[in-house]
């Protein structure tokens, strides 16, 4: 259990502090599982601040995902800030995906129990809809301007591209962790697939 907080934190401050306890306890128990009193009691606040700041379960849920895409568009951000040709992009991208596995285990189970539970809300299926596209739009952008750029092959389909690798890197989080040391293995096979002969 993490130390209390501020009694008066910032909005922003709160609702951070807010979906980190949301997000470790899915992990811990599962959507099914999430109490609002026990995500009151890991921020180390009482139910009424707690509704205060976000109303109801749907809206913790809700929270978790909107801060999942602030992540990811941070990340997509930053990699755009380097100065990367389309194929370092892309195997940047990669690279990250593996980083994430290997130093946020918690998160790739997150976003399944997100994902899962998207599928039967039509309050998050749309956040955790428009997360996915953002992620594969990313990938279509990289295969088209290494296409465009001459890196990739020209008969590359970036949509089917996209899907294929989004599909590769996502098996993992179903694989046993003893298998993550082929993942360089696959990367250099999607590499491989898309770059021009």
């Amino acid at each position: 259990m993490t130390e209390p907080t501020s009694k008066y934190a910032s909005t922003d401050t709160r609702r951070r502090e807010i979906a980190a306890a949301v997000r470790a306890l899915i992990v811990e128990k599962g959507i099914d599982g999430l109490r609002t009193r026990d995500v009151a009691a890991r921020v180390g606040i009482n139910i009424a601040t707690l509704h205060y700041h976000v109303p109801s379960k749907e809206a913790l849920l809700g929270l978790v995902v909107d801060t999942l895409q602030e992540e990811f568009v941070e990340q997509g951000g930053r990699i755009n800030q380097i100065a990367l040709d389309p194929l370092g992009r892309l195997k940047l991208e990669i690279a990250e995906y593996k980083s994430l596995m290997v130093h946020k285990p918690d998160l790739l189970p997150l976003i399944e129990e997100i994902g899962k539970r998207a599928r039967l809300d039509p309050l998050l299926e749309p956040k955790v809809r428009a997360m996915r596209i953002n992620w594969h739009r990313r990938f279509v952008t990289i295969l088209e301007e290494g296409r465009a750029a001459g890196q990739f092959r020209s008969t590359l389909d970036p949509e089917a591209g996209a899907h294929i690798i989004i599909g590769a890197l996502v098996s993992f989080q179903y694989k046993p962790r003893h298998l993550l040391q082929i993942f360089d293995q696959v990367a250099d096979e999607i590499i491989r697939s898309v770059v021009a002969v």
